[in-house]
């Protein structure tokens, strides 16, 4: 599919499509099952963390403060209602190392970028904490590529319709770029987009999802392929 002249803006996801993330959540639910070891199985802290994540995310949103408030949650049933001091102090420590950890960003990243600016408006759109996601972008030297970065809610249909808005843009006009088949290409293709789809070794059980059938899907390897479309 050749997508050259066909749109204006360019919209990327961040986490895991422009630096690494999922892989320092995985390090982190590793740590505070370990710090958990003697109140049940390793099978059994990740099943309850995932529970109360589901229960929090429609809550709080995402990202790691969240990731933080079930983590307690999860402790604090897995103690029976009585959080010890070191459990206390260790899901602190473990939330703190996650949140302000170095900042890598996925091999192909800049030169693609470079490739890309001047010829489209480039946008991240990413979703989470305001504050947390707009640090990374910050803290990640790509903010000189882009136009600006739009910090959604969520990412489903009627958001991707509301960023089309906000950028004056008919929905056969988003082009989505991201890992995430659930949040970066199942909701963009249904309203009328069109998403590159570039997977990532490490996906959050959230979003999994199977890939839908669509001729608007375009599936590469890694970031600079895209650039066979684009240039």
């Amino acid at each position: 599919m050749d997508l050259r002249g066909k749109y204006t803006h360019i919209f990327f996801d961040a986490d895991d499509t422009l630096w690494e993330n999922e892989q320092y959540f995985r390090d982190a639910e590793a740590r505070f099952t370990e710090l958990l070891a003697d109140y049940t199985s390793p099978e059994g802290v990740q099943q309850m963390l995932w529970e109360k994540q589901e229960d929090n995310i429609p809550l709080f949103g995402y990202g790691s403060k969240t990731y933080m408030i079930g983590m307690a949650d999860a402790a604090l049933d897995l103690c029976e209602g009585h959080l010890p001091e070191h459990i206390y102090y260790g899901v602190k420590k473990i939330i703190t190392d996650l949140a302000f950890h170095e900042l890598e960003l996925i091999d192909g990243v800049v030169d693609t970028l470079e490739a890309l600016q001047g010829r489209y408006k480039l946008i991240v759109a990413t979703k989470g904490d305001l504050t947390e996601q707009m640090a990374k972008y910050r803290k990640s030297g790509l903010a000189q590529y882009f136009h600006h970065c739009e910090v959604m809610e969520n990412k489903d249909q009627r958001n991707y319709l509301e960023l089309c808005a906000k950028n004056d843009l008919n929905p056969s006009q988003l082009l989505m770029i991201g890992n995430s088949v659930k949040s970066d290409i199942a909701p963009v293709v249904e309203i009328g987009g069109t998403a590159i789809h570039i997977p990532h070794e490490v996906v959050w059980v959230h979003e999994m999802m199977d890939m839908p059938e669509s001729d608007r899907i375009i599936e590469v390897n890694e970031i600079r392929d895209i650039l066979k479309f684009l240039q």
